[in-house]
């Protein structure tokens, strides 16, 4: 019983950092053009 929980908890908790990493990358990757006011 005590190994199931276990295993349940291993996979919810690498499922979610899964989900945040690809959450991140797409922020990243598609954060828009940079304004003028910038890059002077």
């Amino acid at each position: 019983m005590m190994r199931k929980m276990v295993y349940g908890l291993a996979t919810s908790l690498s499922m979610f950092a899964t989900f945040a990493v690809s959450v991140a990358s797409y922020v990243y990757v598609y954060q828009g053009d940079t304004p003028e006011e910038l890059l002077k």
